[in-house]
């Protein structure tokens, strides 16, 4: 493309030399420039980009675009914009032959669920016969195809934006979802992109380290909404999809569009589910739009995936899918890499792997699994040190809703992990280090140690690489894979009850449930009992690591049948049982008297309870 022709179509550019010259790509950092190139100096956080225009020059540059006068070789064409920032989403859009004109696009932006909404929305409108590609966190995906987003960036800057936009045009999609930040918005790597639909998930308390306020955070969103009315105009009407039961809704909805629908739980909002009913694999309902009624079956469980269900609803009513479409591409829709993702492997508990880094994410995440947890609640988690995402605010997260959870590294760069670890810990009250919870830097043992403490029925919660594949050291990045270490640990769990003379079968069973083939289980998992016990002669009582079975009521047995389930490693010791009258019993294992109770194994712990059998 001719320097002359690119320059005409950004608005406020200046062209100073040979406008005959052939650019070849655009280029913002001066070590990744080709010959060719237009070479944009933006001004970034650290660095200026006017500082490395020489260098860029050097390196093949045919041209540099700048908003400030800069001694330059002589010759060197220049294009003057007003802001090198705004003009680098111009340029490319330009460039690239503005491709966001010729599809539909929905931006979703949000603190949490942008991710799942985006691929969620995608899958619809695949389903729906409308060729569709998405650009988020996870991939950037073309007609189906699906490429990983190996760049760090949620939304990428804006010639990674429109090259994709031009790829989706050239491979015949017709809408295109983009997750969007709200640092692009702020850095304007969305400014040249024609919205059609801005969705909204939710607004937390997130990244205010680099929006000062809330309120700040809030107005950085809500300019999805402002591109997406200014858009350019492709036949249908421009919306805002809003979501009436988070607190921004006020103020975004007094925001200036020609179309705006509200989603929630409540029949307040005008997407909504009618007749909803949970389960621990998805959940059921009848969703209510402007458009009509439709009857839905998720396969992704939690009620945030509800919620996401909803958004994803109101774009694609936006985008001309119709209502009776919606249900069943919403039905085969089977969830998103490391978003609320099972992992499996036949045991008798469940591994869950999730990308929730924040407080707030963190915290939806537990919530979420809780109802449908019989067990203990265990979770593994870290803070980031590439945003603020409330330290603290995780470690309260995980002391209200976790029964044991550990502290561990999530992409430190160049911060002592320990030091984000005591920060993590400082916002954790009531519970006690190495009963409660535990801090394990490195992530791998973290995880191994979660698994190795869990018993049948309880839920392990991996929370904040997701679908990541490096970890950021101070060192650079290493390889990552969350899913593999979870599996890893999962099947040395395994083995290592083969080796002590057990052969797991992974069945799901109540841990109380002790019958003929009990020695061919899982075993399970005995700790030392140390501390905060009510009474130094019962210190099983208040102990909540030993589990309630009649394995363990019969563990001090002589007869034959206990012997064969005792376990290899020694045995906490039991009090003795008490007879109906109250009386102390001298023998470690007694009958019961009551005809019900006949089993040789029926016998009463204090530690169990006056009742238990």
């Amino acid at each position: 493309m001719r320097l002359e022709d690119l320059a005409r179509g950004v608005p406020g550019a200046v062209l100073e030399g040979d406008g005959n010259v052939q650019v070849g790509g655009i280029a913002y950092d001066s070590r990744r420039v080709k010959p060719g190139d237009l070479f944009v100096a933006v001004a970034g956080i650290r660095s200026d980009g006017h500082a490395y225009a020489a260098d860029a020059i050097t390196a093949g540059a045919v041209a540099v675009a700048i908003d400030r006068p800069l001694d330059l070789p002589t010759g060197t064409p220049t294009v003057k914009v007003p802001s090198t920032r705004s003009g680098l989403a111009e340029i490319a859009a330009e460039f690239y032959g503005r491709p966001s004109r010729h599809l539909y696009v929905a931006g979703v932006t949000g603190t949490d669920g942008k991710t799942t909404v985006t691929h969620m929305a995608e899958h619809v409108l695949m389903a729906g016969g409308i060729v569709a590609g998405a650009m988020s966190t996870v991939a950037f995906s073309v007609g189906g195809t699906a490429t990983d987003n190996t760049s760090g960036q949620t939304t990428t800057e804006a010639p990674q934006v429109h090259e994709w936009l031009r790829r989706m045009v050239d491979a015949g999609v017709r809408c295109a979802v983009i997750e969007t930040t709200s640092h692009a918005l702020v850095q304007d790597r969305v400014l040249a992109c024609d919205f059609d639909v801005a969705a909204f998930t939710n607004v937390g308390h997130d990244h205010l380290d680099y929006h000062a306020t809330w309120e700040d955070y809030l107005e950085a969103k809500a300019r999805l909404i402002d591109l997406t009315a200014g858009g350019a105009d492709k036949g249908i009407e421009k919306t805002a999809v809003l979501n009436r039961d988070d607190p921004s809704y006020e103020r975004l909805s007094r925001r200036s569009i020609s179309r705006r629908w509200s989603y929630g739980l409540t029949t307040a909002a005008d997407l909504h589910p009618l007749d909803l009913s949970m389960s621990a694999t998805g959940s059921r309902f009848r969703l209510k739009t402007p458009l009509g009624e439709t009857e839905v079956a998720l396969a992704v469980p939690a009620r945030f995936n509800v919620y996401n269900a909803l958004c994803a609803a109101g774009i694609c009513l936006a985008v001309g899918v119709p209502v009776e479409e919606i249900g069943p591409g919403l039905a085969g829709f089977d969830g998103v890499r490391g978003r609320l993702e099972r992992v499996d492997l036949g045991q008798d508990f469940s591994v869950f792997i999730d990308f929730a880094h924040s407080a707030g994410a963190l915290a939806s995440a537990l919530a979420e699994l809780r109802p449908f947890t019989r067990g203990r609640l265990i979770a593994v988690f870290g803070s980031t040190a590439r945003s603020d995402h409330d330290r603290p605010g995780m470690g309260k997260a995980a002391a209200d809703l976790a029964d044991f959870f550990i502290i561990t590294t999530d992409d430190p760069l160049r911060e002592d992990p320990t030091e984000i670890a005591r920060d993590v810990q400082s916002g954790v009250t009531g519970k006690a280090p190495g009963r409660d919870y535990e801090v394990v830097i490195d992530r791998g043992a973290a995880i191994r140690r979660a698994i190795e403490v869990a018993r049948p029925g309880d839920t392990v919660l991996l929370a904040g690489k997701g679908h990541e594949r490096t970890m950021q050291m101070a060192e650079g990045a290493e390889p990552w894979d969350e899913r593999a270490q979870a599996e890893a640990a999962i099947k040395d769990k395994a083995a290592t009850a083969t080796e002590r003379g057990f052969t797991p079968s992974f069945s799901r069973y109540e841990s109380s449930d002790v019958g003929p083939s009990s020695s061919t289980r899982l075993p399970l998992i005995w700790r030392p009992i140390t501390g905060n016990t009510r009474s130094p002669r019962n210190p099983l009582r208040r102990h909540r690591d030993i589990p309630r079975s009649a394995a363990h009521r019969c563990l001090r047995s002589r007869s034959p049948e206990c012997a064969a389930r005792r376990p290899p490693w020694p045995a906490p010791q039991c009090r003795p049982a008490r007879d109906r009258d109250g009386s102390r019993s001298p023998r470690p294992h007694r009958r019961s008297r009551s005809r019900r109770h006949r089993s040789p194994h029926a016998w009463r712990s204090r530690a169990n309870g006056p009742s238990a059998r």
